[in-house]
């Protein structure tokens, strides 16, 4: 039993001072992760790590400013004006590079959020001596912008729902215009308002069409499921009920096209369901109309049938007591 203990001591010893050699190295590692460089060696060591970037090798003149960056700092004094250029050169390095990676893990909102973020020290840039190389970055970032545009303009055009091709098509326009692109952006403009309208006029045409639906059922109720129902609850008035079925069915239809084209999911199976019942009720609602008028025929028919029977007697009658006229005055004449 000591010996258990005695090992079990030794294995938490072991693990201490495991654990107390390398946490010094991680939190030293993650202070330097977290932290910006300031002095120059820490600038020269920070900038020369970005080679190599995905980000720089697709855009050139990013690594070019890089580069120059590098020389910049190695050159002549390490002035407070120079490390706030540096400062800001780095960041522009930095938030470009992540605006670049969100663009390629396809969250290009993101990445087009970020990207204005550099545009921001782009002008922070300029107005503290680095023209330089705010002029070359501006050239990559236009292009980057444009890139994003045409990405997402492509994704809204194959985006099966209106909304979200809507959303899309403004996050393009707006990279097209902070990118320069002014023809691009104002056609996806024209574009994008004319989904917009005729999107707006049909989900109006949808609500009015399931409006209308719910007034006729309610007004119509379970009744008109049955054509037995319809008859006994409606008698005469299942042919003004048929004539507003068949007009609910005929909206539900154009309001089910509506969603469909548009991608609305969430509402296409609603409409979907009240279509079906329309189209059921219009059905039952037929049946018991054809009933009512045969019913109607075959009374108009009974009735017709009577009266051409007493017309027929009549006739008969009328024709008898000619005959009885005739034989008595024939009778006064010979008698």
């Amino acid at each position: 039993m000591a010996g258990k203990h005695k090992r079990a001591r030794c294995v938490f010893v072991v693990v201490l001072v495991c654990w107390s050699a390398v946490a010094p190295a991680t939190a030293a590692s993650a202070a330097t992760q977290d932290s910006s460089p300031e002095t120059a060696d820490e600038y020269l060591e920070s900038l020369r790590a970005l080679e190599g970037q995905e980000a720089f090798e697709e855009y050139s003149e990013f690594e070019v400013v890089r580069a120059q960056a590098v020389s910049a700092v190695q050159v002549g004094e390490f002035t407070d004006a120079k490390a706030d250029r540096m400062a800001l050169v780095y960041d522009v390095l930095v938030s470009f590079d992540e605006a670049y990676e969100l663009s390629q893990s396809g969250e290009r909102a993101e990445s087009i959020d970020r990207a204005n973020e550099t545009e921001a020290r782009l002008e922070e840039l300029r107005s503290a001596g680095g023209s330089q190389y705010a002029a070359l970055t501006s050239i990559a970032l236009d292009r980057f912008y444009q890139n994003q545009g045409e990405t997402l303009h492509d994704e809204a055009l194959a985006a099966n729902d209106t909304r979200v091709a809507l959303e899309l098509m403004g996050s393009a326009a707006t990279a097209y215009q902070r990118g320069g692109a002014v023809e691009e952006y104002s056609n996806l403009v024209v574009q994008r308002e004319s989904l917009q309208s005729t999107y707006e006029s049909d989900v109006e045409t949808v609500n009015e069409s399931v409006a209308a639906a719910d007034a006729f059922f309610a007004d119509c109720g379970e009744s008109c499921t049955s054509p037995v129902g319809a008859l006994t609850t409606h008698t005469v008035s299942v042919f003004d009920h048929y004539a507003d079925a068949r007009t609910a069915s005929d909206r539900l239809g154009t309001a089910s096209e509506a969603t469909a084209e548009h991608g609305l999911s969430d509402r296409s199976e609603t409409v979907g369901t009240m279509s079906e019942r329309a189209q059921s009720t219009v059905f039952s609602l037929a049946v018991a109309s054809v009933i009512l008028a045969v019913g109607f025929a075959l009374v108009v028919a009974l009735v017709a049938m009577v009266v051409a029977h007493r017309l027929s007697a009549w006739a008969k009658d009328v024709e008898d007591s000619q005959i009885g006229d005739i034989v008595l005055t024939e009778e006064v004449v010979h008698g």
